[in-house]
């Protein structure tokens, strides 16, 4: 049921590696670099997306200690709450979401496909997410069950691990295509996707700059939080690994080496999380019109826009190389038909 990586027992929930794709219509247009697409939307588990690879470590664990049921917290329009119970159905655990705010009163896109799973959803109204899933800890004990608690997004530094396989997929992928790409571009919202590469870069020998692009609100311990998530989970693999070349590169990682490569945009920001810029609705329409590839407005679309923007800036040439890591969210296109249908169309 369970495997091994990097140490760690892992529930078995992806299809990997995923591909790169060149998307050559899409970069035409733009009049920019070549633009490759890093698919993490195809990594399997109830439609795909990054969170798979957070959770088979998670779920790992979670089967390791006799869980029986799992609490997870997010947005209403969640991928990460979806794939969580997605993920305990699989391993025949009972879900549990903590969704921010008020019930909507509608169930679309991931909300549906959270019903479809029947996971139980507790709105947290007022009350701020972390408090509401201790008080299910609380009641699910009380009822003699033993939960296992998966924090946003699943970025613990145990899920951040999932990442470091990815950064190494990328490094072999651009050796197979001849490139050296100038910058990685991916939505940063709980940081474990872009620690978990950052930790990758300094294993394997990325070459490019890792750009996250924020999809919310951010603070002054933005930055502050993504270094020691990344510094946790390098503790994590030089307690599991006595691998030479991998302790000798993680010795590396330190809090002033780490710091300044931690890179967060936030001008696709806009009103807040989960309100799509006119920017991120014009670049998904761009990259599906062109490649028939389809991203979401509430994460990956932003990260997308950005990636245009700086493109369009004219901040690469043409014989250069960008990626976009494709984090999937999908389904929360089916939540935003209104946002699609009255927006610009794209130049």
């Amino acid at each position: 049921m369970t495997e091994s990586r990097l140490g760690f027992p892992i529930a078995k929930l992806t299809h990997l590696p995923t591909p790169l794709e060149e998307a050559p219509r899409f970069a035409k247009v733009l009049g920019g670099p070549r633009v490759f697409i890093k698919r993490d939307d195809t990594t399997g588990l109830a439609l795909g997306g990054n969170k798979a690879r957070k959770l088979e470590f998670l779920l790992g664990e979670a089967l390791s200690l006799g869980c029986d049921s799992v609490v997870t917290c997010g947005g209403p329009q969640s991928n990460h709450a979806r794939m969580t119970a997605a993920a305990a159905r699989k391993y025949g655990l009972e879900p549990v979401l903590v969704l921010e705010g008020d019930d909507p009163g509608h169930r679309m896109g991931n909300l549906l496909l959270d019903t479809l799973l029947d996971a139980e959803l507790v709105f947290a109204g007022d009350k701020p997410a972390d408090i509401v899933m201790e008080e299910v800890r609380e009641r699910l004990l009380s009822e003699g069950k033993k939960p296992y608690m998966v924090p946003l997004g699943g970025s613990s530094p145990l899920g951040t691990l999932g990442y470091i396989a990815c950064a190494e997929e990328i490094v072999r992928d651009c050796d197979a295509v001849g490139i050296r790409p100038k910058a990685l571009y991916l939505a940063a919202g709980s940081l474990g996707t872009l620690a978990g590469v950052l930790l990758g870069k300094f294993m394997y020998d990325a070459p490019s700059d890792v750009l996250g692009v924020a999809v919310g609100r951010t603070s002054d311990s933005t930055i502050e939080r993504g270094v020691n998530l990344t510094l946790e989970a390098k503790d994590l693999v030089l307690q599991s690994q006595t691998d030479k070349p991998v302790a000798r590169a993680l010795s590396q990682v330190t809090a002033e080496t780490v710091r300044p490569l931690i890179r967060i945009l936030t001008d696709q920001v806009g009103q807040g999380y989960g309100i799509p810029t006119p920017e991120c609705l014009e670049a998904i329409t761009l990259l599906a019109r062109t490649e028939g590839i389809l991203t979401d407005p509430v994460y990956t679309g932003k990260a997308l826009a950005a990636m245009v923007a700086a493109i369009r800036g004219g901040q690469y040439g043409k014989d250069d190389a960008v990626i976009f890591l494709h984090t999937g969210g999908v389904p929360a296109d089916f939540a935003y038909g209104d946002a699609f249908l009255t927006k610009e169309e794209p130049r």
